[in-house]
């Protein structure tokens, strides 16, 4: 009977553990199914909000459901969604207002501003207009933006898409040579990791590890091969690196300048991630 009993009992127990893992999976299953559910139905309400032009709602929803979704699958996917809606134009005037603003950028940075706060007027959570804002005072003043500039783009700082923006206007802190932004994997380089790759390489001008900044450039120059910060970028190299300071000086400011002089807009937009576009050394 003893005997019975233990059997009995050892049954028991493995039927309740068996239970209870089929139910940690169900559960778990359906927590996934949930939080789907849940993302889709916050999609749901930002793209109505949205067609009624209530943008910063429609922001807002998504922005309360990354705070409180600890599915990191399902976090990433809300922030990615909320990044594609801050970079949709309300209307076709707010988009032509950061076009116009993006294109005399390098030629006229009066008019770009004005242009942009035109889009901003408009828009006013616009990603790429909050963008070219932050990247317009920069070029202006060449330091960090202020908390109040930051403040619209901060909440997509940890962003991978967006923490260039940070990050580029903070070369000029002394912090900013401790920092890693950039390592070779032989992918392609897309525009996000080309500014990252760009970051690596000042980083490590700043730092003097001059054949970093070479080996970078290298990579970046045979895939980009029509931006104008390669002649920059190795006479920089050159003369950093060597004990003459004065090497070449003249002919190289002139033919960066010509370069720079010359570029068309379909090129000043390719390389709008590049905060120092043309401005560098001047």
């Amino acid at each position: 009977m003893n005997f019975i009993n233990v059997i009995f009992q050892k049954t028991a127990a493995l039927s309740a553990v068996f239970c209870f893992l089929s139910v940690s999976v169900v559960f778990a299953q359906e927590s996934r199914t949930l939080a789907q559910s849940s993302l889709d139905t916050v999609k749901k309400k930002a793209i109505n909000l949205m067609m009624q032009s209530q943008k910063k709602q429609a922001l807002s929803i998504l922005s309360d459901f990354i705070a409180t979704e600890n599915n990191k699958a399902k976090n990433k996917e809300a922030r990615e969604y909320r990044l594609s809606l801050a970079k949709k134009f309300l209307n076709k005037e707010a988009q032509e207002a950061y076009e116009m603003s993006l294109n005399l950028t390098l030629e006229n940075a009066k008019a770009s501003k004005k242009h942009n706060e035109d889009c901003l007027a408009r828009d006013p959570e616009n990603m790429d207009c909050l963008i070219q804002r932050a990247r317009l005072i920069y070029r202006e003043r060449k330091a960090p933006l202020k908390l109040e500039e930051s403040q619209a783009l901060a909440i997509y700082f940890d962003t991978p898409e967006i923490n260039w923006v940070k990050l580029s206007s903070e070369k000029s802190l002394p912090e900013f040579k401790s920092h890693y932004f950039f390592k070779k994997d032989g992918l392609k380089l897309s525009e996000n990791r080309f500014v990252l790759a760009v970051l690596e390489i000042e980083r490590s001008l700043a730092a003097k590890n001059f054949s970093k900044a070479k080996d970078i450039l290298s990579l970046v120059e045979k895939e980009y091969s029509d931006w104008p910060e390669h002649v920059y970028f190795k006479n920089q190299i050159d003369v950093e690196s060597t004990e003459n300071k004065t090497t070449g000086a003249v002919d190289f400011l002139n033919q960066y300048k010509n370069k720079c002089k010359n570029l068309s807009k379909s090129t000043v937009r390719k390389y709008r991630y590049d905060y120092d576009l043309c401005i560098r050394g001047i």
